[in-house]
């Protein structure tokens, strides 16, 4: 889910006026004010899917980036850092989910290399974590690590 719900205007008017004031993102307020990820998305068009029957269909494979929902589940928290989480690499990465916008630019979610969950100009050259969604029934088969020699086969 692309979250591209509003969670604060602040003044801002996407119909012509003021872009001087940050329009803030629903994952935004799930990080820093209710504290409560979610893993429904609220808007079919944010849902990016291979087929329509489940999303929006814009999808041509079942690739896409972790969201921020997802990292706080699994540990992450807005400004804290975390090594303890098994989505601790280390490095700063990309999160598929937008923070913010400003007259000057867009921010998304990012996870930073202490660990925690904070944002980045889209401007910025971080890494990436690439996420696939698994059918029911599939498993993990074999004794991959999930690394160029040893790749994680499922069948």
């Amino acid at each position: 889910c692309n979250d591209r719900s509003i969670y604060q205007l602040n003044g801002w008017d996407p119909n012509g006026g003021s872009t001087r004031s940050y329009l803030y993102f629903g994952s935004y307020g799930r990080a820093y004010s209710t504290y409560t990820p979610s893993l429904t998305c609220s808007r079919d068009i944010d849902k990016f899917t291979v087929s329509t029957d489940t999303g929006n269909g814009a999808l041509d494979y079942p690739i896409g980036l972790l969201t921020m929902d997802e990292v706080m589940l699994a540990g992450g928290k807005a400004e804290t850092s975390n090594s303890t989480y098994y989505l601790y690499t280390g490095a700063d990465y990309w999160l598929g989910a937008p923070y913010d916008f400003f007259c000057i630019g867009a921010g998304g979610f990012v996870v930073l290399s202490g660990g925690d969950l904070d944002y980045g100009g889209v401007h910025a050259t971080i890494g990436v974590r690439p996420s696939i969604s698994l059918k029911p029934g599939f498993s993990i088969i074999g004794n991959g690590d999930g690394s160029v020699d040893a790749p994680y086969i499922v069948g």
